[in-house]
């Protein structure tokens, strides 16, 4: 009886949970085993009390064909982004980051900016100043505890109490845009700070380099005046949702390029289904690129993507496959940023869940 029931996915959690990143990832083709092994392991040690208490560990349903696609805007920024990307596979990732990550900004700005803040943002650009956004708070992860508040004055201005920490460069912040909590608000706003404001805010280096010195992370703290005309609030959350469908498969894509730079190197030592699983999240990466549609799968498709990258990132770690503690360390890192495991696969689980209720 027993092998009758390993044998049965359906009787296995790993599989009943893990469906929730695999269906995502075979849209774009055949998962690797190795994949599928990482994915599955991955998400039983990551569920938390809530998935092993409250769910009815019931099979997830079958994807379904989304009924509403709408455009996905184009910019002219991703095929810079690209080309960059593609200079990775050569260079590394530290050579091209922060332009990367500086064209993403721009095409945040693109979705979220009015006119007459992206003319700002402009100036402020040729005047030499680096953009910084800052989401990762003091207060914790969840929007409900963070310490970046904005509090509203009595000439209907506010208060923005920043708490910020790990931000890209955030011990030079040129400019800011600064994700806070506002009282009585389900959804984060993100404010923009002027060079001036940015300045009056401290600044402070935290911990060590990354990307052989080429990146440094930092904390931000204090306190500034902002009226509603600095919120960047044109398009909503929808407009969140498109740029992290935009520029979240470019990410995971510079990473898997930048593993083919470190093998180059000989800093890694790739084996076969390692480059097997590196091919596979790079072709998906292109294939969510390559949609010009946004639908109601298409914020779950890169956090699947995302995971995915997690995990063979991490795989690689403790194998011991990287000769040296600092690529440990970069890999580490790069498992957090743009997404952590568990974020990934709260957010998909939690839509697989209310389809199931």
């Amino acid at each position: 009886m027993s092998n009758n029931v390993s044998n049965n996915k359906n009787n296995q959690v790993h599989d009943i949970f893990g469906r929730c990143i695999t269906s995502h990832l075979e849209q774009s083709g055949a998962l690797p085993p190795k994949l599928e092994v990482l994915v599955n392991n991955a998400v039983i040690t990551l569920m938390g009390s809530d998935m092993i208490i409250e769910d009815n560990f019931t099979p997830m349903a079958k994807l379904q064909q989304p009924r509403i696609s709408q455009p996905l805007e184009s910019f002219a920024q991703t095929e810079f982004i690209d080309e960059l990307t593609d200079k990775v596979k050569h260079q590394g990732f530290g050579a091209h980051f922060h332009q990367i990550i500086g064209l993403f900004g721009s095409i945040m700005l693109g979705l979220c900016a009015t006119e007459a803040q992206q003319a700002l943002v402009n100036e402020w650009l040729e005047q030499g100043h680096f953009g910084n956004f800052l989401m990762t708070d003091g207060g914790g992860p969840t929007l409900a505890y963070w310490n970046t508040t904005l509090t509203p004055l009595d000439d209907g201005n506010f208060t923005l109490n920043v708490d910020k920490k790990w931000g890209i460069e955030g011990q030079n912040v040129g400019f800011g845009m600064v994700v806070c909590q506002q009282k009585g608000k389900p959804f984060p706003v993100t404010v923009l700070l002027s060079p001036e404001k940015s300045q009056a805010l401290q600044q402070q280096v935290c911990g060590g380099t990354f990307l052989d010195g080429r990146l440094q992370l930092g904390n931000v703290k204090g306190q500034v005046q902002v009226s509603k005309d600095d919120f960047l609030a044109k398009g909503g959350l929808g407009s969140v949702n498109r740029f992290l469908t935009l520029v979240r498969p470019r990410f995971v894509k510079s990473l898997m390029h930048h593993l083919l730079w470190l093998q180059q190197q000989d800093r890694l030592m790739l084996e076969q289904d390692d480059l097997s699983a590196i091919d596979f999240i790079i072709n998906m990466a292109n294939w969510c690129s390559a949609k010009d549609t946004f639908s109601i799968h298409s914020v779950d498709q890169v956090l699947a993507l995302k995971f995915t990258s997690n995990e063979l990132l991490l795989s690689l770690v403790r194998k011991g496959a990287l000769k040296h503690l600092s690529d440990q360390r970069d890999l580490l890192g790069f498992t957090k940023m743009e997404g952590s495991s568990y974020r990934c696969l709260f957010e998909v689980y939690s839509k697989f869940k209310r389809g199931r209720v």
